[in-house]
């Protein structure tokens, strides 16, 4: 299962550095039975109790992660080492008594990756937690999972030391004060900063290019080597550079981080994706072929980047100042995650990374999975109460119908604005007027929306986010000459009716053939045949949805149908030509979408403004 996150944490504070700082040190040279040593130095406290925080939630995981379940032993001191009272008051608390003595607290942190006694059900998506592993030397630290901070405090600066060994090399978008071949000290302007920034620990496999004014850095951990930095590097620098010119002509970071961890096995969360950051993206996927990889990091790039915009430079006050104990979600979520997800196949289509068709496909695939979700109330509520188990069942929703929201609103803004507008025109107008350290109030921000455009676009947000009524494709879909039908049948040839599936080699296979049809029956499939060409053409993982659509649209009935396939037979692998007429079946699809063949004027102008001129 793949999932995107994206860590909502925000500059709020340029004069933090004024202040005394926390001075943290890990010491990955001592990790033990997934277990790290963390020490923390406070700055003075007046206070005579204080608590000492771990974060229970992390913004944009949209669960709760309980962060201090995984803290073990902690103890605090003054300065002559001397302990002091404390008392553990909740899973993500702990009391400090004569606390204006505290100096320092030290304790051993779990990893999340791995299961302990006391972990619990409730699993940490990986690119959200903590992994040491000692034995193969790498380290993913999600700084948030390993440090806390003393509550009032969260806004002091602090200075973070690494201790490792000589042979790895510590990749992160933060910034480094202090590095030599065992040690590297890195700064963070407050609590929010540093839980902001990822640091992988590995073997370095790193490149560096810079593209559009920002210092690009990858780095990778590919246990079995299937993956390089290079192999990625390669594979995004287009696609960054198409995004510098969708924003504006140019990369709103002077720096950016990606951050790629493989597995080889199954992970504790059952899942892989990503989790996003202002300045840096965390990846934990699975060690599949080199080429399947790059494009997979290639499409989550294409997402995670764009939040840069949303919510970095543009996020409400819930965001601004996270709760990270009690939080307060913001009703944007459609914002955040919806058009951040419409955005990234937006930009391939607007700069010919792919075609019109593709890009109406990933559309059409949102509405199908939209269809999975209970919509019925509106997207602001369902957002703002987000943590509720009745609406967390529906957070992918976000990726599909909030990628939907962002496409009718798109069209909206060009068409009322006669094509002077487009939604990233008005992001652009957006982060201008609020940017990094400042927040817009929730409840005004579709005032401020249609302030910058029409009465059109607030008739919108009223309609289809703050209220229930359904989008309209059909008639936004049609000012750009784009047909739209909710439901359409046709009859297409049949493949047989069996599960395709892909083994180690990256092969297509037969995976199920419990439920052949008569064509597939008249073919003699059977379950665990490799596919090696199918009329002619070799049958790949990059060639087979071609292939497919080919057989779908164009096979006329009784055609004959000639596939090769692989298999064992006596102990041997073989390879077998079967063959057989071909059947129509009628095929019911819902959300047909069509560009029409011929545009009126206005038609054209809207397309233009919508997709760029092909």
């Amino acid at each position: 299962m793949k999932k995107l996150f994206t860590l909502f944490v925000i500059a709020t504070s340029l004069n933090s550095f004024a202040q005394d700082p926390y001075r943290v040190t890990i010491d990955l040279t001592k990790v033990q039975d997934d277990q790290v040593p963390v020490e923390v130095i406070v700055p003075p406290i007046e206070n005579d109790e204080v608590e000492y925080h771990m974060a229970k939630i992390v913004p944009g995981t949209y669960s709760i992660s309980d962060f201090g379940r995984f803290v073990v032993e902690l103890r605090a001191y003054d300065k002559e080492d001397n302990k002091l009272s404390v008392k553990k008051t909740s899973t993500n608390k702990w009391v400090i008594s004569d606390a204006t003595k505290l100096h320092k607290i030290k304790y051993w942190m779990h990893d999340s990756f791995d299961e302990f006694d006391g972990y619990g059900s409730n699993k940490v998506f990986e690119p959200g937690g903590m992994g040491l592993d000692a034995q193969n030397n790498v380290h993913v630290m999600n700084t948030f999972g390993f440090v806390g901070y003393v509550d009032g405090m969260k806004f002091n600066p602090y200075e973070l030391t690494i201790n490792h060994g000589e042979d790895i090399f510590g990749a992160t978008s933060l910034k480094k004060i202090k590095s030599d071949k065992t040690s590297d000290t890195f700064t963070a302007e407050n609590f929010n900063f540093l839980a902001d920034a990822p640091i992988m620990y590995s073997e370095p496999d790193t490149v560096t290019k810079t593209i559009a004014g920002a210092k690009i850095l990858v780095s990778v951990y590919s246990p079995n080597k299937k993956l390089s930095a290079a192999d990625v590097m390669d594979n995004i620098d287009e696609l960054m550079e198409a995004q510098s010119e969708y924003l504006g002509g140019k990369l709103p970071v002077d720096r950016y981080a990606y951050l790629i961890y493989l597995f080889d096995g199954p992970t504790i969360s059952n899942a892989w994706g990503a989790l996003e950051h202002s300045y840096s993206s965390l990846y934990t996927l699975p060690e599949m072929d080199p080429q399947r990889i790059s494009q997979t990091v290639k499409d989550v790039a294409a997402h995670e980047f764009f939040h840069i915009v949303t919510p970095l430079n543009i996020h409400s006050e819930q965001i601004h100042d996270f709760n990270y104990i009690e939080p307060e979600m913001s009703q944007h979520l459609w914002l955040y995650e919806g058009v951040t997800e419409y955005s990234s196949h937006h930009v391939q289509v607007k700069y010919g990374l792919y075609g019109l068709e593709d890009f109406l496909n990933e559309m059409k695939g949102k509405m199908n999975a939209q269809d999975n979700y209970n919509v019925d109330i509106p997207y602001t509520e369902f957002s703002a109460k987000i943590l509720e188990p009745a609406n967390e069942a529906r957070y992918g929703d976000v990726y599909s119908g909030g990628a939907l929201i962002a496409m009718c609103l798109d069209l909206t803004i060009i068409k009322s604005t006669n094509g002077k507008m487009d939604l990233q025109a008005v992001l652009r107008e957006m982060s201008k007027k609020y940017g990094p350290f400042k927040a817009f109030k929730d409840d005004e921000l579709f005032d401020e929306i249609e302030k910058l455009t029409t009465p059109q676009v607030g008739e919108f947000f009223r309609k289809h986010v703050a209220g229930t009524e359904p989008l309209p494709y059909q008639e936004a879909l049609g000012w750009a000459g784009i047909n739209y039908s909710p439901e359409s049948s046709e009859m297409v040839a049949t493949t047989g009716r069996f599960s395709f599936g892909v083994n180690d080699e990256d092969e297509i296979i037969i995976q199920d053939a419990s439920n052949l049809n008569d064509f597939g029956k008249a073919m003699g499939y059977q379950e665990g045949d490799v596919f090696v060409s199918w009329n002619g053409e070799d049958v790949t993982l990059q060639s087979i949805n071609g292939i497919l659509d080919e057989h779908y649209s164009n096979t006329k009935k009784n055609a004959k149908v000639k596939v090769v396939i692989r298999r064992e037979v006596d102990g041997k692998q073989k390879e077998l030509k079967l063959k057989a007429k071909a059947v129509l079946v009628k095929s019911s699809q819902k959300h047909l979408i069509e560009p029409s063949e011929t545009l009126s004027e206005e038609q054209t102008k809207i397309r233009e403004a919508w997709l760029g001129k092909s």
